[in-house]
């Protein structure tokens, strides 16, 4: 994560410079000694600084991310409450209250261009690159279920029809569902083009396989949810 290297005549100071700097609290940061100052000569010629290196904590980006994303919420309503977690280099965010739903807005548009936003401002703090997850009002499980029946049909649909079908723009995660969705199957291929938020996931005929009108043994995350079913719809 981002670190600076601050010069100043005691370690206290130097500190306190390193806040400063990162605009941290004191509990945010990680304190490296790299060279122990002096003070030289008489206490005046010939003093040398301390070095410190300071490292920023995941505290820290919890925190500023935090404070951003209540700055939007409260546009939304006061009965929302979200929750901030970091870990490796993934910010989890958590949203939940009464009538979320227009944070969720048509087809999760929403949500989707919050979790963008979020993640410019985040990686705007950090030195490297992370990622923030956002889900309101367990939007993911329920889009999840959605998209496993969704991808099912578009399969059966490409081997039918032995073409190519482009989806509407989605979330990394449900991109990943339809991606193992379609490698299930014999003879259909899937992959994704275009930049987030506006990135796709395109499902086309291969004819590679056995031919199989069915899908292979599920394996993975999602076997145990439901498959979209061939029977018409009343």
């Amino acid at each position: 994560m981002k670190t600076v290297v601050v010069s100043a005549p005691s370690v206290d100071e130097a500190v306190r410079l390193a806040q400063i700097k990162l605009d941290a609290y004191e509990d945010e940061i990680e304190v490296k000694v790299i060279e122990k100052g002096s003070k030289g000569f008489l206490g005046i010629f010939g003093g040398k600084a301390t070095k410190i290196e300071a490292k920023l904590l995941p505290k820290y980006f919890e925190r500023k991310l935090s404070e951003y994303l209540k700055g939007i919420l409260h546009h939304f309503g006061e009965d929302i409450y979200f929750d901030v977690t970091f870990n490796g280099k993934t910010f989890k965010v958590i949203i939940e209250g009464d009538n979320i739903s227009r944070l969720i807005g048509r087809h999760g548009k929403t949500v989707s261009a919050l979790q963008h936003i979020l993640n410019i401002y985040a990686n705007r703090l950090s030195d490297i690159k992370v990622n923030v997850s956002v889900d309101v009002g367990n939007y993911k499980r329920e889009r999840s279920e959605l998209v496993v029946n969704m991808a099912h049909k578009i399969v059966r649909k490409v081997k039918k029809q032995k073409g190519k079908v482009i989806l509407e723009p989605m979330f990394a995660f449900e991109r990943r569902i339809v991606h193992e969705i379609v490698s299930q199957y014999d003879g259909v291929r899937s992959y994704s083009i275009g930049l987030e938020p506006y990135r796709r996931v395109v499902v086309e005929y291969s004819g590679n396989g056995n031919g199989r009108n069915g899908a292979r043994k599920k394996t993975g995350r999602f076997k145990n949810v439901r498959a979209y079913s061939n029977r018409k719809s009343s």
